[in-house]
């Protein structure tokens, strides 16, 4: 069925996810036939089972012609296509996702997670300190690529380069995503012109080790490898953390639980990347035709999961708008399903547990210093800023 609302308005992510919007689309079903103002064409999935279909049956609903939604035309040649690993399918993405699976074995997660202690409880000190700050750019952006940094080869003094190349990679305008994977791409190509013989323990190590091991990858495949794994690294458990933070904040007898004990961290995590979705939408297009919960689907239609809405399906989540900590079970898809899961799982749910500790034990707790402000965009649910002010606790 078709719907009028174009859920590629910036406007209406001005306060954050449109969630009175999505809720209602809901209502109505699971999917819908959206026409952009600019003329985009796609099918909003908005309900969780017809979600994790599209997410999980990738001969059917193939990842190689895009992932992100276009403001114009979704049929065009998406850059990049098969040569990276969220925009490839089985067997390739296989083989591209086991080229660099020794970055995060649960080997390697467990020794970031001493880094990930030390980074949170440097970065929330100094908040202290000042008597509060910015959340966002104080702690949240900064610290996913302080964690992961000597991985991704990345050297302290270029973070913030770095931090400011993917965030612009993510931006709604076109213009502006190019012009930050395009600075993301220089970065690794330029370093691979000095790795070629000597490869380390990071990322481009790793790409470097498939290629000698007898993975046929290409100069291009591994820079367009590396931008994808980077821009992914540092937003999702930024936009989590800073989201998360702020729904705890605006709820008190919540927040109090946690502190208190009340409720297990490890549940807490897993409502809060729930609860956040910093992933708006996830395309695929349809390789064939096909039925979608009533709808008919053409070979070559683009289809868009809306993740927020998915994971406040009520007929799978019990009263899906409030936040409950101890939530279980708890099948959000906030970091994906099926062969593309995301690849850093694990370690997004131990930089969420540094920062969560940090903050539970501390003998200061934080408050809203004036209202957070939402990067009013379509591709990520984020904020730019969330204002704090420390208060006793």
């Amino acid at each position: 069925m078709s719907s009028m609302v174009d859920l590629l308005d910036s406007a209406l992510y001005a306060d954050g996810p449109p969630h009175e919007t999505l809720r209602a689309l809901r209502e109505i079903g699971p999917v819908h036939r959206q026409v952009s103002a600019g003329g985009s064409e796609f099918w909003a999935v908005v309900g969780h089972e017809a979600s994790s279909r599209v997410l999980t049956e990738w001969r059917t609903f193939t990842s190689t012609r895009g992932t992100t939604l276009r403001e114009d035309d979704n049929s065009a040649p998406y850059p990049g296509a098969g040569k990276m690993p969220v925009l490839t399918d089985p067997p390739r993405h296989t083989e591209l996702r086991r080229a660099v699976a020794r970055l995060f074995t649960p080997k390697a997660v467990k020794q970031l997670s001493v880094l990930a202690r030390q980074v949170a409880g440097s970065l929330l000190s100094d908040l202290r300190r000042r008597g509060g700050g910015d959340f966002v750019t104080d702690v949240a952006e900064r610290f996913p690529l302080a964690v992961q940094a000597e991985i991704l080869g990345i050297p302290p003094e270029d973070i913030p380069m770095m931090s400011d190349a993917t965030n612009r990679a993510l931006d709604s305008a076109e213009d502006e995503a190019a012009s930050g994977h395009h600075d993301v791409m220089m970065y690794y190509l330029n370093a691979l012109g000095t790795r070629r013989d000597g490869p380390g323990k990071d990322l481009l190590g790793a790409l470097l080790d498939a290629r000698a091991g007898g993975l046929p990858l290409s100069d291009e495949e591994i820079v367009l490898t590396c931008d994808n794994i980077v821009v992914a690294a540092s937003q999702t458990a930024r936009h989590s953390a800073s989201g998360g933070l702020l729904a705890l904040l605006e709820r008190p007898a919540v927040w109090a639980a946690l502190r208190d004990g009340q409720v297990g961290v490890d549940s807490a995590i897993e409502e809060l990347l729930r609860w956040t979705a910093p992933v708006t939408h996830v395309m695929r297009t349809a390789v064939t035709d096909t039925e979608l919960a009533g709808a008919r689907i053409r070979a070559g239609d683009a289809l868009a999961v809306w993740t927020s809405s998915a994971n406040r399906d009520r007929t799978v989540f019990t009263n899906p708008d409030d936040l409950v900590l101890d939530r279980h079970p708890n099948p959000h898809l906030t970091l994906g399903a099926g062969m593309h899961f995301c690849l850093g799982a694990a370690l997004v749910r131990v930089m969420l547990r540094a920062l969560l500790e940090d903050l539970i034990t501390a003998d200061t707790s934080l408050a809203l210093a004036s209202p957070p402000g939402w990067s009013s965009t379509w591709v990520v649910n984020g904020l730019h800023s969330l204002p704090v002010t420390v208060v006793p606790a």
